[in-house]
């Protein structure tokens, strides 16, 4: 009886148990357009609390310290569907305008110029965009050193100088070989520092190597140690001030050069310049790609094409190895600084955008991207960890909406760059998956042709084994059967699940009231016993008492006790 108590416990705990598992499992939360568009709202409305109601900027610091995460925040929520007529861009942009003559900074100066172009689709346009655009480029411009980067600080020049510095550029891009320009008198007009600039050199060869980055040289406005991060942005504004009339040619053959001679074996760059080539992080990588795209739109070599071109194909190679692919879940993914951190997030969206690349290797690297940020998002609608210098909630939201929304920053020069993305990453993947199997394949087939099987004539009898390879070639035809399985509803697959688990429920019941009917018969089979065993004892007591009234002798009486005992034993 308890032995099948205790089977019928272990038959509700396994049925309990297969219920569970037969149950689908938790809905997953894919990175859709619905859940992206509400993250993004959820961010906009975190960017939008932060502002400074007194003044429209955002971050720490006042006056032109604040420019350039004012300016950035502004750019996040533009593309985020923001309009330029919102009263928190009107005011952010009252604020930047306000200090721009005060600007200093690369970041400054290049966020302010992105910030102030994408207002030029404001109703109420101020003219006056266009003079701050061109003076921050100026600067830009002449800030740039010899190894074709920029450090942390930029020139401060007054507008007059800047306009003779675009004049005289002006006058050098104008020229063709059937009419040379003189640079001596193109910069006769120009103060004695301006003349000097790296942007009047060639940028052929290896560029000079900075100055060690020791004490104050990041800083250094003449012979700064630049960095590229600063030149990241650097050649974003200046590329967006290429619309407003600002000669950038020169400045971006340089730029292209930086990058063309300090990547790594590996396919990446540095953080800081090495003339001599050296790996580096993957957001670098993408800095260093931006500036060769560039040096395809405005030197192009005829018989270099981006697809072809062994420095862009061994960069996303190295690229490759740091995205993952996607799960379909947004739930349980890694954390934002273990893939890389925002900034290489951030970078590589542009530049995958810039490229034209759906995806690397197979991987789709914008759904592979968006499952991390909405799984990392905080509930007010921030990124409290970004996984990069610098880094704070504000400025990685902004990096985080950017990515989300697939922002252009530079769209005219993704119009300009001739390129087979296609091709490119076909490229790519020949490089991430060389074909080396098929070789060893044929070496290990060929021997057979090779060894004369004719020879051992005596053998064909003991060819009879070859039957065994027959069967070999059956499980092949049925490892395909599983296929259809693929194309089955999901209905069909959820209503068997359910019919299964009735199935088991009534089982389940049948066994147990099955149960219940053989503990009744058990229970009725031991009153019997019982009963038994009282009517045998009174029987026996009942023989005692007549003993002693027989003929037999007392000593017999023992015995017959003794048979009664064992009687009784034999009976329980």
């Amino acid at each position: 009886m308890r032995v099948r108590q205790g089977l019928g416990r272990t038959a509700v705990f396994a049925v309990a148990l297969w219920l569970h598992t037969a149950a689908p499992a938790a809905a997953q939360q894919p990175a859709d357009k619905a859940t992206i568009d509400s993250r993004v709202a959820l961010g906009v409305r975190f960017l939008k609390g932060e502002q400074k109601k007194a003044t429209g900027a955002w971050g720490d610091g006042d006056g032109a310290a604040a420019v350039g995460r004012t300016a950035l925040t502004g750019i996040a929520l533009i593309e985020s569907g923001v309009s330029v007529t919102d009263p928190c861009i009107k005011q952010a942009a009252n604020f930047v305008r306000l200090y721009t003559p005060d600007l200093d900074s690369t970041y400054d100066m290049s966020l302010a110029i992105l910030f102030l172009d994408r207002l030029k689709d404001q109703k109420e346009k101020n003219e006056k965009d266009k003079q701050y655009i061109q003076l921050l480029a100026g600067r830009l411009i002449a800030s740039q050193m010899a190894s074709g980067g920029w450090g942390y600080k930029a020139q401060k020049y007054g507008e007059q100088n800047v306009l003779r510095l675009i004049a005289a550029l002006k006058k050098v891009s104008a020229a063709t070989p059937d009419k040379p320009v003189d640079m001596t008198k193109v910069r006769a007009n120009l103060p004695e520092n301006m003349r000097r600039l790296a942007v009047w050199s060639d940028g052929a060869g290896r560029l000079p190597a900075d100055p060690a980055a020791v004490g104050d040289k990041r800083n250094d406005l003449y012979d700064a140690a630049t960095d590229n991060s600063n030149t990241h942005l650097a050649m974003v504004g200046l590329w967006t001030a290429r619309k407003y009339e600002i000669p950038v040619d020169r400045t971006f053959v340089l730029v292209n050069r930086r990058f063309r001679t300090s990547q790594g074996p590996g396919g990446t760059w540095a953080y800081d310049f090495v003339r001599t080539g050296a790996d580096g992080n993957n957001a670098m990588t993408c800095i260093a790609l931006l500036g060769i795209a560039i040096g395809h739109v405005v030197a192009p070599e005829p018989d270099v094409k981006p697809e072809t071109d062994p420095v862009i194909i061994n960069a996303f190679v190295a690229l490759d190895k740091a995205i993952g692919a996607p799960v379909g879940d947004t739930t349980n993914r890694p954390k934002v600084k273990d893939v890389g951190g925002l900034y290489f997030l951030w970078s590589m969206e542009r530049i995958a955008v810039l490229y034209d690349l759906q995806k690397l290797n197979k991987k789709d690297w914008y759904q592979w991207g968006a499952e991390i940020l909405i799984s990392n998002q905080s509930g007010d609608g921030s990124w409290e960890e970004g996984g990069f210098s610098g880094q704070s909630p504000l400025v990685n939201t902004c990096l985080a909406l950017l990515f989300l929304k697939r922002a252009n920053l530079l769209p005219d020069l993704s119009k300009r760059l001739t390129v087979d993305p296609g091709a490119l990453a076909a490229k790519v993947d020949i490089k991430l998956a060389p074909k080396i199997d098929p070789p060893t394949n044929v070496i290990e087939t060929a021997p057979p042709p090779h060894t004369v099987q004719p020879k051992p004539v005596p053998v064909p009898l003991a060819v009879p084994p070859a039957p065994t390879p027959a069967p070999r070639a059956q499980p092949q035809a049925e490892a395909e059967a599983p296929e259809p399985a693929k194309k089955t509803p999901w209905l069909w697959i959820v209503l068997g699940l359910f019919l299964l688990g009735l199935l088991g429920l009534g089982l389940l019941f049948l066994f147990m009231r099955r149960g219940d009917e053989d503990e009744e018969a058990d229970e009725e089979e031991d009153s019997d016993k019982k009963k038994k065993k009282a009517k045998k004892k009174r029987k026996v007591a009942s023989d005692g008492d007549e003993s002693p009234k027989s003929a037999a002798p007392k000593k017999a009486r023992p015995l017959t006790t003794k048979k009664a005992k064992v009687e009784v034993d034999e009976d329980e």
